[in-house]
This record gives C-alpha cells, structure tokens and sequence, in this order.
C-alpha cells in the first residue's frame, strides 16, 4: 500500500493546494467506494495513481535492501507504471534522494527488484539472513516501514504481532496472514520474526477487519532473485539472533528505505 504525500489532507487524501476541491470530493468517493468493494485491494489504485501524477502528487512507499551492491526489494504494485523511482536512506542518509530502476519483478506475486542506477554501495554487512522453510501459526513476527510519511513522519514505524494464518486472502498459499497493524506506506517493507530473519514482504491489508495484515512468503522472493543476471550472494550468517529486539531494529533500520515514485 502506498502512500500519496504532500502538504494537505482531504479525506486521507493528501494534495497540493492549488488542486480543485471538486475533483479532490471525486477522488475521496472513489477511494471509499473501493474499499468498501475490495476486501484487499492495495491503496491507491492504478487510476488514483494516474490522477496523482497528473496533479504533481508524491507517491511512497517501503523497501528493503537485500545485497550490499543496490538490490532493493519492494512490492511490484509500488513501481508499477512508475515514471521515476527514488529511494532515500542508502547508508543512514535521507537527506539524498538515489535514481534506481526495476530490474526484475513478479507480478503474480507482487514482487519487484530495484538496483540504484548510482554507483552508491552499502557500508555495511546484509545482517539478516532469509528464511525460506514455513513460518508457524503464533510464531511472533514485525514489520518495518514508513506509513503515512506526511503526518507520522519519516522515522522508520516499527509494529509487531504474529502468526495468524500461512495462507493469506481466500486461503491464498503464497502470504500469511499476519496480526501486525500496516498502514498505507508499509507495502514493501520486511517482515521479520524473533530471530530476525526475514519471513516475508508486507504487502496488503484486509480493508473490512482490524489488523489483518498479508506478507508474501520469502521463498517466492528467493525464486525472483534467481532470475536475475548476476546472481547475488545473500547473507548466510543471521548478525541478529540472540540480540534484544532493539538491538536489532536500529541495525535492520539501517537497510529499510523510502521509495518514491512519480
């Protein structure tokens, strides 16, 4: 779910303020008719997109870095029909906004790969490892990323839960459903569970139940990481296991990104 950012509110919709109130009242009764007819559907729609980019609106969401040489996981839905992505936070640095581009995606499975387009390197060792083997019914899991930016903020929002189901909408195999509250914004962002391995990717939410969250199931990221050119050389040591929770989130936080879509 991606989030549209800029300096006013109308109805959760946030614009600029030269935008006509008259469309803004046809964007918002659109965005309620939606919800109300899709139980999952990903905020916002391919057509509030449109309508974002023809008024200058700013689209973000979450993403993750997976290799020390700019591969960056997010969700195909986020950069579908993208003209321009950005990603701040390379390196601790959100000041300095880095061009990257989709280098391989799953659509099925709402999965896209960026790379930096800059020659712009982690400085620091991937400290997760993926987990690839199902995750548990109550085992306890977390999700990082940066919902609502314009009115939480850019400090990366931590939330926690479990477990509640390893098949997703309408029994769906490839997401579990997760009890961790998400908000618009934390599509693409990581899951994690107590050891700090990765367990899935922060997708979608159940629009007519409370925190009903769904993950793609990291195996399906493993299969599209094959896909690409080269090859890439995942961490194979979990740097996280044993450390308090807060001990990890400050080191995960470090390769959990913003990206921007116009």
């Amino acid at each position: 779910m991606t989030y549209s950012e800029t300096l006013n509110d109308y109805e959760g919709i946030y614009y600029d303020k030269n935008v006509n109130k008259k469309e803004l009242e046809i964007l918002a009764r659109r965005t309620k008719i939606h919800f109300e007819k899709e139980s999952i559907k990903l905020f916002p729609t391919k057509d509030m997109i449109i309508e974002s980019r023809q008024r200058k609106l700013k689209t973000s969401a979450s993403g993750f870095a997976i290799t020390t040489n700019g591969i960056i996981v997010t969700n195909y839905h986020v950069v579908e029909n993208a003209e321009s992505i950005k990603v701040k936070g390379i390196n601790s640095n959100f000041d300095k906004s880095y061009n990257a581009k989709v280098v391989v995606f799953d659509k099925n499975n709402d999965i896209a790969l960026l790379k930096l387009t800059e020659s712009e390197t982690m400085k620091l060792s991937i400290p997760f490892t993926l987990r690839t083997e199902l995750a548990k019914v109550g085992e306890s899991i977390y999700a990082l990323g940066y919902p609502l930016r314009a009115s939480m903020g850019d400090e990366i929002k931590l939330t926690n839960g479990i477990i509640s189901s390893k098949t997703g909408f309408q029994g769906d195999a490839t997401t579990y459903q997760v009890s961790a509250p998400v908000q618009p914004g934390n599509s693409g962002g990581p899951l994690f569970d107590n050891k700090g391995c990765l367990v899935g990717i922060v997708s979608s939410k159940h629009a007519e139940a409370e925190n009903v969250t769904y993950a793609i199931k990291t195996n399906y990221l493993v299969s599209l990481l094959e896909l690409l050119p080269n090859k890439p050389n995942l961490q194979k040591t979990n740097l996280l296991e044993g450390k308090e929770l807060s001990d990890k989130i400050e080191q995960i936080s470090k390769f959990v990104y913003i990206i921007e879509i116009n």
